[in-house]
């Protein structure tokens, strides 16, 4: 890493008619780094981004990227960077293949280049299997990968990821890492925005945004407390949702039944004799890869797709026999939070109560709640698509509680929202469940995993665990051993193979090392230290056994399976 400033940010600020989105920011970031961008919802970090690729002129200040003025020539720097957006900018009836070959066209890579910059690509993201599936086939995980692959085959100089492991499962996660760190030791420099303080704890410098101002910048470990402290004041209240009114009990006991459940897409089982049950209060956690079937578990449970096979009841209800009736003992909050962005906050509730029969002075306490609830109160005319994200979330919620059901559904509720205001969406969903309702919940999150009191893992459409947290970490006989060390990325790369190493990935700044279970202590940390110091890595500061944790576990048995469907 250079001490040369390849980006240099100054004074830069950004208006979108009344409403500052960036304000007097100042930085630099030297070449050859992985620098991080962290704050809250609505920080300013995708419209700081925007401006250094390029796409959005600053109303005021400059960045300097490569000596040229992104305020006055923005095309002269546009060769020398790639960005990857939050929504990517795939074509979705065109092939993997097609995709990398149209960017490569947009930035004139020479067709004799293309093969040996085509065969590397496909070897970090190990997509050449699928090369002729259409991107709109893809799993999350997939797709984000052939995002970064498409930024990737001109070898950009500077690359600018805007939130790139967003709604993906660990595995992908720690592919997409991974492809990041190699590059950067490449010599490529990195700038990453996150709203995760593990993710951020993988960069070398990062700077804390909030309010559109930079706050801090410096090393992870020096800002932690920093980070935390301002997540935590960014985050709206969450209003009286722990001691919400208990809901409507149209059965003496709501539960959740899925018996042998099976759907079908063609010649594709996406869902494989799926059986569990879920208690009246419970808090139920569907974890798994991108593709496992948990979206489709919860969309027959919810009446949205017809089983194939099997048996699906909510309340006692059969959702296939009589889907009008089970719909209305459930919410149900998608992915995308089910909004309507062109309405206001009070338009939405209202088309809601619309939808649930919720009307006169039961809509007026119920509107009260939700917008209490969301931190909304005296924001009713607001456009929704203005919201950040985590108000969007509490909207939703509250949207999806209007007729307060006895069961709530939440599809991957938390992609993308910053840790604080996560934290307080779980303390809305256990105040729902100590007031009886019954929640499904899928995740990609393990410290969500966590919250639930039960739990099953997903794979290839067919469950392969269930249990308490506790229970499924103790399903793993692999001990697990945390390696402090200056060179984390390399040093994941040093011990894949070792002798006794089962396997190695980043967590944060360290490396996690899952051993043999018939291994020593002993004998794993001298395998650890040698093969270390084979490479030219030094000594590990520390190396240690710790407990497992919901992700070691996720990743071990879905590995043991034979895999996530993309692999």
């Amino acid at each position: 890493m250079s001490d040369v400033a390849c980006v240099s940010v100054r004074g830069l600020g950004r208006r979108f008619g009344a409403i500052s989105a960036l304000d007097d920011v100042s930085f630099d970031v030297r070449a050859g780094e992985l620098f991080g961008i962290v704050g809250p919802d609505g920080a300013g970090k995708t419209t700081l981004l925007r401006i250094l690729a390029g796409v959005l002129p600053p109303t005021t200040g400059d960045a300097i990227v490569f000596g040229t003025s992104m305020a006055r020539e923005p095309e002269r720097a546009k060769p020398h960077v790639a960005y990857m957006a939050q929504r990517f900018g795939l074509y979705e009836d065109l092939t993997v293949r097609e995709n990398i070959e149209f960017y490569a066209d947009l930035y004139r890579v020479p067709k004799a280049e293309r093969p040996a910059r085509l065969e590397r690509l496909y070897d970090f993201s190990r997509l050449g299997d699928f090369e002729d599936r259409l991107a709109g086939a893809l799993s999350g995980g997939m797709k984000q990968k052939l995002a970064l692959c498409c930024a990737l085959i001109h070898r950009p100089e500077l690359l600018l990821l805007d939130e790139p492991t967003f709604g993906v499962d660990p595995i992908s996660r720690r592919d997409l890492w991974l492809i990041i760190h190699e590059m950067v030791a490449e010599g490529v420099t990195a700038i990453v925005t996150t709203s995760y303080l593990e993710e951020a704890e993988r960069c070398d410098r990062v700077a804390l945004l909030d309010r559109g101002r930079v706050v801090a910048v410096g090393e992870p470990a020096s800002l932690r407390e920093a980070l935390e402290g301002r997540l935590r004041t960014a985050a709206p209240a969450a209003g009286p949702a722990m001691h919400a009114s208990a809901p409507a009990v149209l059965s003496p006991a709501p539960t959740v039944e899925a018996i042998e459940l099976v759907r079908r897409f063609g010649d594709f089982v996406a869902v494989d004799r799926v059986t569990f049950t879920v208690e009246r209060g419970e808090v139920f956690g569907f974890l798994g890869p991108n593709g496992a079937g948990k979206t489709t578990t919860i969309k027959m449970l919810t009446g949205l797709l017809p089983p194939s096979g099997g048996v699906a009841r909510v309340a006692g209800v059969d959702v296939a026999r009589e889907p009008v009736e089970a719909r209305r003992r459930i919410g149900y909050m998608s992915q995308r939070f089910s909004l309507y962005p062109d309405l206001t906050v009070a338009e939405n509730i209202e088309l809601f109560a619309g939808l649930y029969g919720v009307t006169g002075d039961r809509l007026r306490e119920r509107r009260a709640w939700v917008l209490e609830m969301a931190g909304l109160a005296g924001r009713e005319d607001r456009l929704t698509a203005d919201l950040p994200l985590g108000w969007k979330q509490r909207l939703a919620l509250g949207c999806a509680v209007l007729h307060e059901p006895p069961i709530l559904f939440l599809d991957e509720p938390t992609s993308g929202v910053d840790p604080v205001a996560r934290q307080a969406f779980w303390e809305l969903i256990r105040g729902l469940a100590d007031n009886g309702t019954t929640v499904l919940v899928s995740t990609h999150y393990m410290e969500e995993a966590e919250h639930c009191d039960r739990l099953i893992l997903m794979n290839r459409g067919r469950i392969i665990a269930s249990g308490t947290p506790a229970e499924l970490r103790a399903l793993l006989g692999e001990p697990i051993y945390v390696v402090e060390t200056d060179e984390a990325p390399r040093a994941v790369e040093a011990l894949a193979g070792a002798p006794g190493i089962v396997d190695a990935a980043m967590f944060g700044r360290t490396v996690h090392v899952m051993a043999e279970a018939t291994s020593r202590a002993a004998d794993v940390e001298q395998i650890v230290a040698s093969r270390l110091a084979e490479r030219g890595l030094g000594t590990p500061r520390r190396i240690r056994r710790v407990e497992p944790t919901l992700e070691d576990v996720f990743i071990a048995l879905v590995r043991r399976e034979g895999g996530a469907v993309e692999e």
